[in-house]
């Protein structure tokens, strides 16, 4: 019974396992048991049986294609197989010998397989990163030459400093190094930094548009402050650009000088009278040591702290000018009197904003004498008269409540400890504040309020007491917050009981460009809330693609001064590099690199490398990324140049002598003559003379007096034209202008004149000469004047005519030292030399048979001669070493 059950569970599962492997969509075919006897009995009679024959269908279907069916059967059945199946010997386990013999065997044939798996991989990787480096270094191209775009709107922006780990390009991608053949590093003694394939920027210009007024002020500063630089002197280069600003004819240049006066007062450059400094000289990367170093650093943090003061004093500054606006504004109600001090002005200023008629409400405000005395306070504090501020609190002290009484005490130690509490008196002052009676919103002094959020250093307060009607300008907004700004002490403080420089950076960029620009009218407020926050590389970026021209000077102020951080890698593709891990790096590169190239579109090439030059603030001889920077800027020199044919201006001429290049070089990190040369004129002159411009680079050679390299110039110039000459090709009018024997040959007629040969190789001398006979002897070819094509070759003395071994020998070791363009050359001299000869054969044998007897006999002599020459010619073919392939 059990083993009934058991089978029947069995044929269950087998029923499932064929439903399972069976497809649901095709159905079963079900056949009973003398159908599937009688389909076997069929397939049976399908297989040939020994001794029968197959059908010859396939031999006569392949025959008709060509193929021998029966001879290739005959040739697979002699193949025999059995070697290659044959068992391998068994070892015994005693033959060391045969074992190591047997492991070294696989041993090398895994390590061969090995080998071409590794290779493969190899392969790919570095076919891909070849790839990808070839689509960086074309995406490169092709972002620089089409520039930078403008979006029009400004609320495309309100992201763009939201939140870290973005790096943005501003071709939503260099400006990368070299392409191959274009501009190779210089060999100068020091170690190239710029390889080829690394970077492609063009300064070429389409355009033919002029510059504008604005361009010239702002040039005017940078101008000057090259030439100070030059001079190793101090330049007050903010100043100047500000007192530039208030010239320039644009709707928001009131915004824009606010711009520049913040920034003034940030970098601390005071003093300054027409560029120059009275006292107190910032120098060129003044903070730069500092602005680099970690953020933990003692130097980086006295730095912030500086910059900080620097601007809540202009904030304080504006404030005073407005105060005094809004007093003169309002004289009846202010009552000001004839000569106020610092104290009667907060008075008349608080007059002013409580009047009766149009005023904000006293109701909630402490009064004295109809002065609001916290109010009084305040006003001292946010105008910085901070000492004015503590001897009027002090004279309130009798009109303050119990609660307040230690106000007087926080107060004095805020103030005598440079706007900082001690950490122990901050604590409990947070603590005193933290305990206030809960009342009614409207029973607070708002101007109270915002006195103990200053002195304690909160970000608000814990009862987030309104504060706007007594606050209400972003100012306002931005020197609270400043004041409030508080260093942390990691042991001792928490990140949520202070508001540090980076928390309040954050809350700025948080609330984005349209909290402060009002919605788009007014474009440079967010860009001066950046700079008073001090992120000086966001605000450069944002206003790039607001106002692009303002940002390139904003960048050279702040480059100059060491206040911008740059990538390491000069190649960035990104103009903003902002990530978790470290501060914002602002590609000053191209930022420059994209003015220069409207300048140079501008056809202003000098004020072009006037900009260019500000790029080796960043070079430097001790580090490997400013090595690499100098030589990237020496490339974009030399691409300057190129691109806009301004060798004389530039470089230099003859005539000149000195251009702007020269002048500058100090700055360039090159030391002397000879340097200079190497680096710009001749690494100039070989790209030119790879790029056809001979012209242009003859007359840097003359520029340095290389005769040598000019000859050689000159025959390659004629080898050239020899090669195209022959060629038949059709020449453009800019490429003939450049290949001109006749030019040649006045300059090859001006050296003998002014005795320049007799300091020049004898050689290359001689082979120019021949050079210009050649082109005489192409020039009858072509005219058909074939014997005097034929004096010419034989009096250049190039080929063999005499039947003499050993010169033809020394004919053809000569030929081999020619030129390649020479020597590709000598193949068709040598056909259009035996056509000649060919053809002067011809004419003499048709003017044999019309003339008598007695001048036959001279002809006869000139075709033997012919005849001969035309042996020497085949024998010296038949002496060089070169494959000519010459079919006669």
């Amino acid at each position: 019974m059990a083993t009934a059950n058991q089978l029947k569970q069995l044929a269950e599962r087998s029923r499932k396992v064929a439903n399972a492997i069976v497809k649901q969509d095709i159905p079963p075919i079900e056949r009973n048991l003398e159908q599937i006897e009688k389909q076997s009995r069929k397939l049976a009679d399908k297989v040939i049986k020994p001794g029968e024959e197959p059908e010859r269908k396939a031999p006569y279907f392949l025959a008709n294609i060509g193929i021998d069916g029966d001879r290739l059967s005959q040739e697979v059945k002699s193949i025999n197989v059995l070697g290659a199946f044959e068992p391998r010997e068994i070892l015994p386990d005693t033959d060391v010998e045969k074992f190591i013999e047997h492991k070294h065997q696989q041993t090398i044939d895994n390590i061969i397989k090995d080998g071409h798996t590794q290779t493969i991989n190899d392969y790919n990787a570095y076919f891909d990163r070849c790839l990808i480096n070839d689509w960086d270094r074309t995406k490169r191209k092709v972002f620089e030459e089409l520039g930078q775009h403008i979006p029009t709107s400004t609320t495309s922006n309100s992201d763009l400093f939201s939140t870290p780990g973005n790096s943005r390009s501003i071709f939503q991608t260099p400006l990368k190094g070299i392409p191959s053949g274009n501009f190779p590093g210089s060999s100068t003694p020091r170690s190239a930094y710029v390889t080829a394939g690394e970077r492609t920027v063009s300064f070429r210009s389409e355009s033919t548009s002029q510059l504008s007024q604005r361009h010239l002020i702002y040039f005017d500063v940078v101008s000057k402050l090259n030439n100070c630089r030059l001079s190793m002197l101090e330049y007050g280069v903010i100043n100047e650009f500000t007192n530039a600003a208030k010239k320039l004819g644009v709707d928001y240049v009131k915004k824009l000088v606010q711009c520049w006066q913040s920034l003034v007062s940030i970098v601390g450059e005071n003093n300054v009278i027409e560029g120059r400094f009275t006292i107190h000289p910032l120098k060129e990367r003044h903070y730069a040591k500092a602005y680099m170093a970690p953020s933990s650093s003692p130097e980086n943090k006295g730095l912030y702290k500086t910059l900080l003061n620097g601007a809540k004093r202009y904030l304080e500054e504006s404030y005073r000018a407005y105060s005094l606006e809004y007093v003169n504004s309002f004289r009846n109600e202010a009552l000001l009197g004839g000569q106020p001090s610092v104290s009667n002005t907060a008075r008349a200023m608080l007059r002013a904003i409580h009047r009766p008629n149009g005023g904000i409400s006293i109701n909630n405000l402490q009064m004295v004498e109809n002065i609001p005395i916290w109010g009084h306070i305040y006003i001292l504090l946010r105008q910085g008269y901070y000492q004015d501020a503590l001897q009027v609190a002090q004279g309130y002290k009798s009109n303050f409540s119990r609660q307040d009484q230690t106000f007087i005490t926080y107060f004095t130690k805020f103030i005598n400890n440079n706007n900082s509490l001690p950490l122990d008196d901050r604590q409990k002052l947070v603590t005193e504040i933290k305990q206030w009676p809960p009342l009614p919103v409207h029973l607070y002094d708002p101007y109270k309020c915002l006195l103990y959020q200053i002195i304690a250093q909160m970000e608000e307060l814990p009862q987030r007491l309104p504060t706007d009607s007594i606050s209400p300008t972003f100012e306002d907004f931005m020197w609270l917050h400043l004041m409030c700004v508080r260093e942390m002490d990691i042991e001792s403080e928490t990140v949520s009981d202070i508001l540090s420089l980076e928390r309040f950076q954050k809350k700025v960029r948080d609330l984005g460009p349209t909290h402060f620009n009002h919605y788009g009218k007014d474009p440079m407020q967010y860009f001066r809330v950046l700079l008073l926050t001090l992120q000086f590389e966001k605000a450069i970026y944002y206003l790039y693609h607001e106002y692009t021209e303002d940002a390139v000077h904003f960048a050279i102020s702040l480059a100059y001064y060491g206040l911008l951080r740059v990538p390491e890698s000069a190649e960035a593709m990104a103009l903003i590099i902002d990530d978790e891990e470290s501060r914002p790096k602002l590609n000053f590169n191209t930022i420059i690199c994209q003015y220069v190239r409207k300048l140079a579109n501008d056809k202003a090439p000098s004020k072009a490398f006037q900009y260019l030059i500000l790029l080796y603030l960043y070079g430097n001889l001790q580090t490997d990324s400013g090595r690499y920077q100098i030589e990237l800027c020496h490339f974009y020199v030399r691409q300057l140049v190129y691109d806009t044919e301004a060798f004389s201006e530039l470089v230099g001429d003859v005539r000149s002598r000195e251009g702007q290049i020269k002048k500058y070089m100090s700055l360039m990190f090159i030391d002397d003559e000879q340097e200079f040369n190497e680096i710009i004129v001749y690494t100039l002159a070989r790209q030119c003379v790879e790029d056809g411009k001979f012209k242009a680079a003859q007359s840097l050679y003359e520029l340095t007096e290389n005769y040598e390299e000019i000859i050689l110039l000159l025959n390659k110039m004629l080898a050239e034209f020899i090669w195209v000459s022959i060629q038949g090709v059709a020449m453009q009018p800019e490429s003939a202008q450049e290949l001109n024997p006749q030019e040649i040959k006045k300059v090859l007629q001006d050296y003998k004149k002014r005795q320049i040969e007799m300091r020049l190789s004898e050689d290359r001398i001689k082979t120019c000469e021949k050079l210009l006979g050649l082109v005489d002897f192409i020039e009858l070819y072509k005219k058909q004047d074939y014997e005097n094509a034929l004096n010419v070759i034989q009096n250049i003395d190039l080929f063999p005519f005499e039947e003499d071994v050993s010169v033809i020998k020394h004919k053809a070791a000569a030929i081999e030292g020619f030129d390649g363009q020479l020597k590709n050359c000598v193949a068709e001299l040598l056909l259009i030399t035996m056509r000649c000869i060919y053809s002067r054969y011809q004419q003499l044998k048709e003017q044999t048979s019309y003339l008598s007897p007695s001048p036959m006999g001279k002809y006869l002599d000139d075709t033997i001669v012919l005849r001969q020459k035309a042996k020497c010619l085949i024998s010296f073919v038949g002496y060089l070493k070169s494959r000519l392939f010459i079919s006669f």
